[in-house]
């Protein structure tokens, strides 16, 4: 069953704060017409993706084995962390966007979302994606509104809670994820003692920081390799592990494959 209306609840900043947790990273917006073989097996990622298809057709198997169409003229959201297989057996044009949403941990949207989501017939976001030109300098705007438009209509509403305690912790983590990020330093951000801080960043977060930390490594090395040419030298080095070695380690215990494997996915 398709949704139509979701109401999902997530700590959000409250009106009287100014700083912007929330906000969307677009890796890649393109349109392409797909055909059978988009029939791609066990695909699964940290980031979002957004589809638009002219024709019906293409649809998702999900792992309980259910199928997923993906109905023409609808927006359709595969969020991060749901694992999936392609089906298609005809040409369908499709407008596909890849994108991060930033400021919620990938615990709260595996909690919230566990599969597909498409959006009721909206002849707004229709007219936004039909501006979408690919390869200009404003495709990237172009882009970013349509997943700020659809992301609305999905109606997050926030929780009556106080401000985020630990939200200079989350922005000092995703701004150094290459160096050394320590409990201590983290606290000394959030004017909390170091155990007081940990219990804090777990209430709200989740997570320990340095499984938070580890999260937001994992899932900008997979962006790195679906979206840029380093090598995964390079990208172990820039996002602070040890070695090629370290690194391998740690994305193949969360993502099932190794880097290498999973850089020859193609991008669907």
């Amino acid at each position: 069953m398709h949704t139509s209306a979701v109401v999902v609840s997530f700590p959000v900043m409250p009106p009287t704060v100014t700083a912007d947790q929330l906000f969307v990273k677009v890796f890649v917006a393109k349109r392409e017409t797909i055909d059978r073989d988009w029939n791609y097996r066990d695909v699964y990622s940290g980031f979002w993706r957004l589809y638009l298809n002219d024709r019906d057709g293409a649809a998702l198997a999900l792992t309980d084995g259910s199928r997923y169409p993906l109905p023409a003229g609808r927006i359709h959201f595969v969020p991060a962390w749901v694992r999936f297989s392609c089906l298609n057996t005809r040409p369908v044009g499709n407008l596909y966007i890849h994108f991060d949403l930033i400021g919620v941990t990938g615990v709260t949207v595996q909690r919230l979302f566990h599969k597909p989501l498409t959006l009721a017939p909206d002849r707004h976001l229709l007219a936004t994606a039909d501006r979408l030109v690919e390869n200009t300098p404003t495709t990237l705007l172009q882009a970013k509104a349509l997943v700020y438009a659809a992301l609305a209509q999905l109606r997050f509403a926030p929780l009556p809670a106080a401000r985020h305690p630990v939200a200079a912790a989350q922005e000092h983590i995703e701004q150094h994820l290459g160096t050394l990020i320590t409990n201590a330093e983290l606290a000394r951000l959030c004017h909390f003692s170091e155990d007081h801080f940990v219990r804090l960043f777990r209430r709200h977060l989740g997570q320990t920081p340095a499984q938070y930390i580890l999260e937001r490594r994992i899932a900008t090395a997979i962006n790195q390799l679906a979206f840029t040419a380093d090598s995964i030298e390079q990208i172990a080095a820039h996002l602070g592990f040890a070695n090629r070695y370290h690194f391998t380690k740690m994305f193949t215990r969360r993502m099932g494959n190794s880097p290498a494997a999973y850089r020859k996915q193609a991008r669907v």
